[in-house]
């Protein structure tokens, strides 16, 4: 892997900070990764957006006056987590509420619906939608349906312009629902990306073939082809895209030709000029075209189409003017200048509710010292033990073995989500080093208040829908657990068996549903576990033996996923291509339980 790099781990934070040095207008909130505007315009609906990084400039480039009022960045391909979003709403809050602008992925959805309730609670107005123009995910049969890719922009700008023009939640919602459904999008890659802590391509393909149906995460496409001409790609994929938007002759359109991050300029203007004879042999009319890039997936080569609609009321929205690191045009300077004016005219209104920055130290250093309080050491009574039965100690003890295998098994975790975002190593190990680096800060009085303990930690850190996911498995699993300080099978198998119902419950309340066996995520290997071990407490199994079968169950459960399509999950949007492999994080759960059966046979 060759990149202008310091660390996997400080990848996102350094380059966030050089987007707010090279922009003073906006700054960087380091602790929860927010880019937003230095001075957030309360007078106005706030957007924020976001998701995980690597899709540069996609999101904090577009942050500025006309679109967005802050971007929350997640680590590489990785959601951020419902606390980074909470508090992003809480820092962009506006007297006339919050638009969230959420692409249609699980992670996403999961992470901006939690932070949103969070929001909610304090009293918050907040509201969402969600982009989901890919094309190459036909219908809701895998995943939570199609994707949102680089017609997401569209959606920023549009909003962007109704919510500077004074519109109120309500109608900067509308608008931005009228462009998701009137937008369509395609994307084909010649080439894979390298996640930088994978550290090597997410994928293998040969020279002469391309990934047709590729979304913005590296993964793969919906087939693997000879390689086409931009002619020929262009015949193809248009008429896909007319078909699907049911786009009529003699519409008005906008076009973006969106390059992935590797594709030069040239090339991308090369496939222009084929997309737009196609579409005006179609008797499309283009009233603007975007040719760049504005949603990327690393270094990947490749490239995406996308159309939108336009109307009146749409084409109006485009055309105003708007000033962001990525994307600034107007009707002329003076225009954008009148729209700054009209931004600072607007602050100016609210000034008097603006603290001046003697008084925002004071807040930081006060905030600062509420932490200070807050942090305090929590020790674990007595010796663990690890035999018939489980204390606290023992219980603190095995999860500080799975922090150490996940964080060793990083790399392996993502090379096992190579059917999906290639992800899945680095957002649950993130999660588990900062659980190791605060393990003194837990709560170990008893077993399950250690347990919700440690939930806090992995629900803030842990990326993408690892953080909900894993989050509450362990507090789940810690309200089942109660205010026992030993426990025994039993009461394993009704903590492994709540850790379960937690996952689903989560899945519930953003898709509607959750995983079950025959999904093909992680529920396939933790399941037959928690099956496993209630079935060992009837059998009056000890408890390293109940252990070791249970994780025979995890093992055999994520090898069964080999062979059958995703239909939830880190590979749902391959569907039929995941055949074959394991799903990364059923494979992962037989990891870990593996582990901690062997780590409990040699316990002493």
């Amino acid at each position: 892997m060759k990149k202008i790099i310091n660390t996997p781990e400080s990848f996102v934070y350094d380059m966030c900070h050089g987007i707010a040095k090279a922009h003073p207008e906006l700054e960087f909130v380091e602790r929860y990764k927010i880019v937003k505007k230095k001075e957030v315009n309360q007078s106005k609906v706030s957007l924020i957006s976001g998701g995980g990084s690597g899709h540069e400039p996609a999101h904090a480039g577009f942050v500025g006056i006309g679109m967005l009022d802050a971007a929350v960045c997640g680590d590489v391909f990785a959601s951020p987590s419902q606390i980074q979003v909470y508090n992003a709403l809480k820092l962009t809050k506006s007297d006339k509420g919050t638009l969230m602008i959420v692409k249609n992925y699980s992670g996403d959805c999961m992470n901006f619906n939690n932070g949103a309730g969070l929001a909610k609670d304090d009293g918050i107005q907040v509201d969402a939608v969600y982009v989901n123009d890919d094309i190459a995910v036909k219908d809701s049969l895998y995943t939570v349906g199609r994707r949102g890719v680089a017609g997401t922009v569209f959606v920023h700008k549009i909003a962007g312009a109704k919510a500077e023009q004074g519109a109120s939640l309500g109608e900067v919602k509308a608008v931005a629902q009228k462009v998701i459904d009137n937008v369509r999008s395609f994307g084909f890659a010649l080439t894979s990306c390298t996640v930088p802590a994978a550290g090597s391509p997410t994928f293998k393909i040969g020279d002469d073939e391309m990934e047709f149906g590729v979304g913005i995460h590296g993964e793969p496409g919906r087939k693997r082809e000879k390689i086409q001409t931009a002619d020929q790609l262009a015949k193809r994929i248009i008429p896909d895209l007319i078909e699907d938007l049911k786009l009529k002759k003699g519409e008005t359109i906008a076009l973006m030709i969106n390059g992935f991050g590797g594709t030069p300029l040239q090339e991308l203007y090369l496939l222009n000029n084929s997309v737009t004879s196609v579409l005006e042999e179609a008797g499309a009319k283009i009233h603007k075209t975007m040719v760049g890039n504005y949603m990327t997936s690393i270094d990947m080569a490749g490239a995406s189409i996308t159309l939108l609609r336009l109307d009146d009321e749409l084409t109006s929205l485009l055309d105003y003017p708007v000033a962001t690191p990525a994307l600034t045009w107007g009707g002329s300077v003076s225009s954008r200048a009148k729209a700054c004016e009209d931004a600072i005219d607007a602050l100016a209104k609210v000034l008097g509710t603006i603290p001046c920055k003697e008084e925002k130290k004071a807040e930081v250093k006060s905030s600062q010292e509420e932490d200070k309080k807050d942090t305090q050491t929590y020790e674990v009574k007595g010796e663990p033990v690890i035999a018939d039965v489980i204390n606290t100690a023992g219980m603190t003890k095995l999860v500080e073995k799975m922090a150490d295998v996940i964080i060793e098994n990083e790399v392996a975790f993502c090379e096992a989500d190579r059917n999906g975002d290639g992800d899945f190593g680095m957002s649950v190990a993130k999660g588990f080093k900062q659980l190791k680096k605060d393990w003194a800060t837990r709560k170990k009085g008893n077993i399950g208040e250690f347990l919700i303990s440690a939930s806090e930690i992995i629900m803030e850190y842990c990326g993408g829908a690892s953080g909900p996911l894993w989050g509450s498995a362990f507090r789940y699993g810690g309200k089942a657990a109660g205010n026992a300080t030993e426990i025994g099978v039993k009461e394993l198998g009704e903590i492994l068996q709540a850790a379960v119902v937690g996952i689903q419950e989560t899945g519930k309340k953003s898709f509607g549903r959750g995983a079950v066996v025959g999904d093909k995520t992680l529920i396939d290997a933790l399941a037959p576990a928690a099956d496993s071990m209630v079935a060992s407490g009837k059998a009056g199994d000890k408890l390293i033996t109940a252990i070791d079968k249970a994780a025979k169950a995890a093992v055999q459960g994520a090898e069964n996923t080999k062979s059958f399509a995703a239909n939830l999950g880190r590979a749902g949007t391959v569907g039929e291509r995941s055949i074959g492999f394991p799903d990364a994080g059923a494979y992962g759960v037989g990891v870990i339980f593996t582990a901690l059966a062997d780590f409990a046979k040699k316990f002493k």
